[in-house]
């Protein structure tokens, strides 16, 4: 088995989609399948082509966050592809209604009047473990940015990942001044969830560059706070 994740920034707030898939790319005309995390705005586009070019098959959609930037174009890749969407349940609120957790200048920006609500929902919860593309996910529950954000680790037995979403990015970390944020639980997922984990974590964050969990140790200002 050999892990291949493809990136790609979508939208305004260029938020990380990723495809993973733990299976090889070896055998021609093969097709493998792949799971589908934080479809963002116009990323459903990049899922296509991507899917085309690696012969890939998606079995699901996956969401560290119900947050419109992560959320924008997954019902219509679920359509494309009649897909489960999985999601923690302290974050459905928002899937069922977007401009809950947008607002209303995000959802104009969004384009939140022309989305359809997704259908299909399965929860996420802390301690889980959910089995898509030839990986197997560990969810962990990391509330802060918003009430239902996850982290999804997985591992192909060699190398190891943790999709972060907007709980950890390199030298920073998710905003806490947004409806339905909250400081302290943010600051106990760092000390409870994020701290603990291994340095040689690679982290694939919901914006800007990968990092590890001991590059951000040694140098993210907000993991110097937690005490």
């Amino acid at each position: 088995m050999s892990m291949e994740i493809f990136g790609f920034p979508a939208g305004p707030l260029e938020t990380n989609c990723y495809i993973a898939t733990g299976f090889s790319g070896e055998g021609e005309g093969d097709t493998r399948s792949c799971v589908i995390i934080d479809p963002g705005m116009g990323a459903a586009e990049w899922i296509l082509q991507t899917l085309e070019a690696k012969d890939l098959k998606p079995e699901a959609i996956l969401l560290t966050h119900g947050h419109i930037d992560h959320t924008r174009d997954v019902t219509i890749v679920q359509k494309e592809y009649e897909l489960p969407i999985y999601v923690n349940s302290h974050d459905r609120f928002m899937l069922d209604n977007p401009l809950i957790g947008a607002g209303l200048s995000l959802g104009a920006m969004f384009q939140v009047s022309e989305m359809e609500i997704p259908t299909d929902l399965h929860d996420l919860e802390d301690g889980d473990e959910v089995k898509f593309g030839g990986l197997a996910f560990q969810v962990i529950h990391a509330p802060g940015h918003s009430p239902g954000c996850v982290m999804l680790r997985t591992t192909d037995g060699g190398d190891e990942v943790v999709f972060s979403g907007d709980v950890l990015f390199a030298g920073s970390i998710g905003r806490t001044d947004l409806p339905g944020s909250n400081p302290e639980d943010m600051m106990r997922s760092l000390r409870e969830r994020v701290l603990p984990l291994d340095d040689e974590l690679t982290i694939l964050p919901g914006h800007g560059p990968t990092s590890t969990i001991g590059q951000e140790r040694r140098s993210n200002p907000f993991l110097a706070q937690v005490k």
